[in-house]
């Protein structure tokens, strides 16, 4: 009578996503509940003119001199740092459809990919390779706010509440069955990159569970409503453009606030000329008493203050001056 083969104490799994902030809880969360992360999988930075392969390793440094910035980068590590300090094989990726490609990832026989911000498509014949399916991170409760970015239009709706879902991916873009969801408040003021690493947090802690649990064969699948479904694309110069007297003097504060790190000014719509706003720093309600303009230190760049009218009420907002 033969040997039964062991049995697996963790799934197998190959974690796709990117250099920034959002996919790093992700990949911690799975390590540190002791799931074994085979390989990390991230794009290629493209450069133009120069033909990338489909596949290539990334090997860390091997010289001492230039290894030391890396261990110095403890404060916010990238999960290319993270796979070298667990040894794990990390891979940069240009085509993803390519039969290399393809043949790269089925040799580590994952049970499961994870993906948590990845700029590429995942192809049918990808999403099909894990026996136990492909998921992904989405820092929305979906089926709302589908897209590249829901941060930033979660912001822009005003929602007080958000949170961040995990769920099984189909070639369509965030779809599949919701495996786990959960919610978080929006703190007031809270800035892009804030509320994204709170979503990112809440997702990696979501994420690890549903790998458990997948395979443990204990997950619940939730079926996405898509009569509730909304998506957004990529933001152009439009969505940053606002009517405050449509607006409550809150949602436009915290808008304001919220993507003064994306480079792009609100354009604030009064006559005679637009407002171009670059920060917000105050808001209040018709009745309220005004408050006082911030001190501003002498190492600040020349900004004018200005107070908006809101249909309740005005909000204190940052123009930069021209030079």
């Amino acid at each position: 009578m033969s040997e039964l083969a062991p049995v697996k104490q963790s799934p197998r799994v190959v974690f796709l996503g990117m250099q920034g902030n959002f996919s790093v809880p992700s990949l911690s969360a799975l390590l540190e509940h002791g799931i074994e992360v085979c390989a990390v999988v991230v794009p290629t930075n493209s450069i133009p003119g120069m033909k990338k392969p489909p596949i290539v390793r990334k090997d860390p440094p091997q010289s001492p001199r230039m290894a030391l910035p890396l261990m110095q980068s403890v404060i916010a590590p990238s999960i290319v740092q993270i796979a070298w300090k667990h040894h794990i094989p990390v891979w940069e990726v240009s085509t993803l459809s390519h039969a290399e490609t393809f043949t790269t990832l089925a040799s580590y026989e994952p049970d499961i990919i994870c993906v948590s911000c990845f700029s590429l498509r995942l192809p049918g014949k990808v999403l099909a390779l894990p026996r136990l399916g492909c998921l992904n991170v989405h820092p929305s409760l979906l089926p709302a706010n589908r897209g590249p970015v829901p941060v930033f239009w979660t912001l822009k709706e005003g929602l007080s509440v958000t949170g961040a879902t995990v769920h099984f991916m189909e070639e369509e873009m965030d779809r599949g069955d919701i495996l786990a969801q959960a919610t978080l408040d929006v703190p007031e003021g809270i800035r892009y990159m804030e509320l994204e690493n709170l979503c990112a947090r809440l997702g990696g802690t979501l994420l690890a569970q549903a790998v458990q649990d997948v395979y443990a064969n204990c997950s619940t699948r939730i079926v996405q409503d898509e009569a509730q479904s909304s998506y957004y694309s990529f933001p152009s110069g439009d969505d940053f453009r606002v009517d405050p007297l449509l607006w409550s003097a809150r949602h436009l504060y915290n808008f304001v606030r919220g993507v003064s790190g994306w480079g792009e000014p609100v354009e604030i719509i009064q006559q005679p000329q637009p407002l171009f706003a670059t920060d917000a720093i105050a808001y209040r309600l018709k009745g309220q008493k005004e408050c006082e303009a911030p001190f501003r230190t002498a190492m600040e760049p020349p900004k004018e203050i200005v107070w908006v009218k809101c249909r309740d009420g005005f909000v204190c907002i940052y123009l930069l001056l021209d030079e």
